[in-house]
């Protein structure tokens, strides 16, 4: 009786949400580090120059100040919120998109902003949900497209492009129509008329502000300042990778960085394990590989810039959440706050 107990504890284990990861952890692990020697990979790291890493640092700060401005563009519509309080947010959604899954650093920065500032939950949501990821999404196929007609990018999988193509264009053009053919007040749909009262008043109070955070899809002027943004951020994205290079002494071209800047993204894109960690190693030694870059020294360059990122991340959240003096009620209050806050300033 207590052996089949434990066999059905085993099967119970087998079947959780983390085992799929673990598994697939380790085996990326063991295929980045078989064939490589490690000895070298370690000198690698000591022979580094961290002054590098440390302006890679800094021009990461600068990508998240660019995503910001961006973002501050998106809700120009929904309303003003200053632009510290705005990094603010984002650095602390940041933080949380990197611990926690199902995106719940973008709904922490979407309830920030609305209870600091006032701004509109449905505005908010409509500007990060669609018009942000649509966009990054149109710019990540313009630069993969481009990738794959110049640079021969032989490891993106054509199923993958072809997804990638018809989810950001045909979601594109979707947000497109939408925002400029819904009318400004809630339809009058007969299906509408079965919700309970609450969710009839809360759709027609939010339906305007929803479209508020579209405005961006209609606005020629304000969908070329945010695409310019985009660029701007991505092309930031590739100086903290060549400078990352420059801390390892790799003899590889710009292009290579360019490279290297979409496949981390893609690996972002789509997590198969925990942190991403295996795969990016995997993917970035196989990049850096069709520049003739040693296995040891492209695996010390992936752990340092995979492992560096992430801790700058979390401590650039951590920083944020103390300059906002953030409160519970910062996050999971459904009460819209009457008047702004003032600019997050260190206590004391």
């Amino acid at each position: 009786m207590s052996r089949n107990r434990g066999f059905r504890r085993f099967l119970r284990i087998l079947k959780g949400p983390w085992t799929f990861q673990v598994a697939a952890t380790a085996l990326f692990v063991g295929l980045v580090v078989w064939q490589i020697d490690l000895q070298q990979v370690g000198d690698s790291l000591r022979a580094a120059n961290y002054g590098w890493a440390a302006l890679a640092l800094a021009a990461n700060l600068v990508t998240k100040a660019v995503d910001t401005l961006r973002w501050q563009v998106y809700l120009s519509k929904v309303g003003q919120a200053p632009f510290l309080g705005l990094l603010g947010a984002f650095l602390i959604g940041n933080l949380l998109n990197n611990l926690l899954p199902m995106r719940a650093g973008d709904v922490a920065r979407i309830q920030i902003v609305a209870n600091r500032y006032g701004l509109s939950r449905a505005g908010l949501a409509s500007s990060v949900f669609v018009v942000e990821a649509l966009l990054d999404g149109v710019t990540f196929l313009v630069l993969l497209m481009v990738g794959l007609a110049v640079l021969d990018l032989g490891f993106v999988p054509p199923a993958l492009l072809w997804s990638v193509a018809a989810a950001s264009g045909g979601g594109f053009v979707a947000a497109v129509m939408a925002s400029a053919l819904l009318p400004r007040q809630a339809p009058r749909w007969r299906w509408l008329a079965r919700l309970p009262a609450w969710a009839r008043s809360g759709l027609e109070e939010g339906w305007p502000r929803f479209l508020d955070g579209l405005e961006t899809m209609r606005n020629w002027r304000m969908l070329l300042a945010a695409m310019l943004l985009n660029f701007v951020g991505w092309g930031s994205q590739v100086i903290t990778f060549a400078l990352f290079g420059l801390a390892f002494g790799l003899d590889v071209p710009l292009v290579a960085f360019i490279v290297i800047m979409i496949a981390a993204n893609l690996v972002s894109a789509f997590p198969i394990t925990f942190e991403n960690i295996g795969t990016y190693e995997a993917v970035l030694l196989g990049v850096l590989a069709a520049w003739d870059v040693p296995g040891e020294q492209a695996l010390a360059y992936a752990i340092v810039t995979h492992l560096l990122t992430n801790l700058w991340v979390i401590g650039l959240g951590m920083v944020a959440l103390w300059l906002m003096r953030l409160r519970p009620r910062d996050l999971f209050s459904l009460v819209r706050q009457g008047r702004p806050a003032a600019l997050p300033s260190p206590p004391g």
